[in-house]
């Protein structure tokens, strides 16, 4: 029993030295999509902003890609930015794609 104690114990430093906690700071740009007028692609982009604001970190981790990572939590999004850019498919069809910039950290485990 003292040998399962020993042994117990051994494996949980080990396993301490293996899994760090890690605070990853980093950034992306979200597609809101692509609209006909440049007013309608802002609307799009600040709704799409404001929801980032909203979400849990379930939804947070989806939607910004973490799935590369072990065991998130603590997402945090920073003030988004809206960036509308103009776009043309042909001449005559000029749309307006909405992107937001978003800054963003969060808590992991970095593995060895």
């Amino acid at each position: 029993m003292k040998n399962i104690t020993i042994l117990a114990a051994g494996l949980l430093a080990t396993v301490s030295v293996f899994a760090s906690p890690l605070t990853v700071n980093s950034n992306t740009t979200v597609n809101a999509g692509t609209f006909e007028s440049k007013t309608a692609a802002y609307d799009a982009g600040f709704a799409l902003a404001d929801s980032l604001q909203e979400m849990d970190n379930s939804q947070l981790s989806e939607q910004l890609a973490l799935w590369a990572y072990t065991r998130t939590s603590n997402i945090e999004v920073a003030k988004p930015e809206v960036k509308v850019v103009e776009v043309a498919n042909s001449r005559d069809n000029i749309q307006y794609r909405a992107e937001v910039n978003v800054d963003y950290r969060f808590k992991t485990v970095e593995s060895n």
